[in-house]
């Protein structure tokens, strides 16, 4: 009979841990991984390198109005310790109906992280996204 209650408390101790656990990982869907620290590229911090970067649609609808638009839109951007894209947000932009394509290319784009010290950090910087009619 005490095996069975002490198997039991065990049981209900794993059972609190997974708990915490299953709630941890709710909690990080709901509102995304922890935020690591973000830094500046300058002496010291090697800055990311672009390793895919897809090109940006031009709209149908642009290409074919009256007057034609081509240019260069800047993004600021965040590249995490993985490599990957977050918070960007147009810096300059060259027309507004190109803003959410330049937007959405750079979100997929993938670089390898910048370093500080032999590690891989978050950094802020900023691309350059063309939009170009050939």
């Amino acid at each position: 009979m005490k095996v069975v209650r002490k198997a039991a408390g065990i049981c209900w101790i794993c059972l609190l841990l997974l708990s915490s656990g299953f709630a941890a990982q709710e909690r990080e869907k709901e509102t995304g991984p922890p935020q690591e620290a973000v830094i500046d590229i300058g002496p010291g911090v090697s800055p990311p390198q672009a390793i895919f970067t897809p090109d940006s649609e031009y709209p149908l609808s642009v290409r074919k109005a009256k007057h034609k638009v081509q240019g260069t839109s800047v993004l600021a951007l965040i590249v995490n310790e993985r490599g990957l894209v977050r918070d960007v947000h147009v810096t300059r932009s060259l027309d507004k109906r190109l803003d959410q394509n330049a937007i959405d290319a750079v979100k997929q784009r993938k670089f390898k992280p910048a370093v500080k010290d032999s590690k891989p950090v978050a950094v802020r910087t900023s691309v350059e996204v063309d939009f170009r009619l050939y």
